[in-house]
C-alpha cells in the first residue's frame, strides 16, 4: 500500500510556485505601466472610459463610503440611486474596498497598483486551476500568465 505524505519540502516548493506566479503577473504589468506612471507624475492615464469614468467613479464612491452616503446621489447624471448605479462598477470588487482603507489622497494613485494586484491574482487563480490538470507546474505557471494577459483580461483592464 502506497503512503502519501506531504513533506515540508514539497509543500514549500508548491507555495513558492504560487508566489512566483502572483509576482510574475503583478510585476509584468507593473513594468508595462511604470513608464506611463513616471511620465505622468504618478498618474496612470489610459485613454477612454478609464479617465472620464473609472477614476471619477472611484473618487465619488470612496467619498460616499467614507461619509456613509449610500442613498440618492446628485453627482451621478441627474441623480441616481448610488448603490444601484455603482454596484456593477465598484461595490462587488474587493479591489475597490482596498482603496477605502487608504487615505483619500492616495486613491487615484493606487489604481495602477490595484490593477497589477488584479493581474497577479488572475495569474495565481488560473495557476491554481490549471495545476489540478497538469503534472508539470511550469506549464501551469505559463497557463496562469497566459490567462492573466489574455485579450479578455487586457480589454477589461480597468473594470475591477
Amino acid at each position: 500500500m502506497k503512503h502519501i505524505s506531504l513533506r515540508p519540502d514539497s509543500w514549500n516548493s508548491e507555495r513558492r510556485r504560487y508566489l512566483l506566479t502572483f509576482l510574475l503577473g503583478f510585476g509584468t504589468l507593473l513594468l508595462v505601466f511604470l513608464p506611463v506612471i513616471i511620465a505622468d507624475g504618478g498618474y496612470f492615464i489610459y485613454y477612454g472610459d478609464f479617465n472620464s469614468q473609472q477614476i471619477p467613479f472611484y473618487n465619488l464612491a470612496n467619498d460616499a463610503v467614507r461619509s456613509g452616503s449610500f442613498g440618492w446621489n446628485w453627482y451621478t447624471d441627474l441623480g441616481a440611486n448610488f448603490i444601484g448605479s455603482y454596484a456593477f462598477y465598484l461595490f462587488g470588487s474587493p479591489f475597490f474596498w482596498i482603496t477605502t482603507i487608504l487615505p483619500r489622497s492616495w486613491v487615484t494613485f493606487s489604481i495602477p497598483i490595484l490593477l497589477c494586484i488584479k493581474h497577479g491574482v488572475a495569474a495565481l487563480t488560473a495557476y491554481a486551476y490549471i495545476r489540478r490538470f497538469v503534472q508539470n507546474s511550469n506549464a501551469a505557471i505559463v497557463g496562469g500568465l497566459l490567462y492573466a494577459f489574455s485579450g479578455f483580461q487586457l480589454f477589461n483592464l480597468f473594470f475591477n
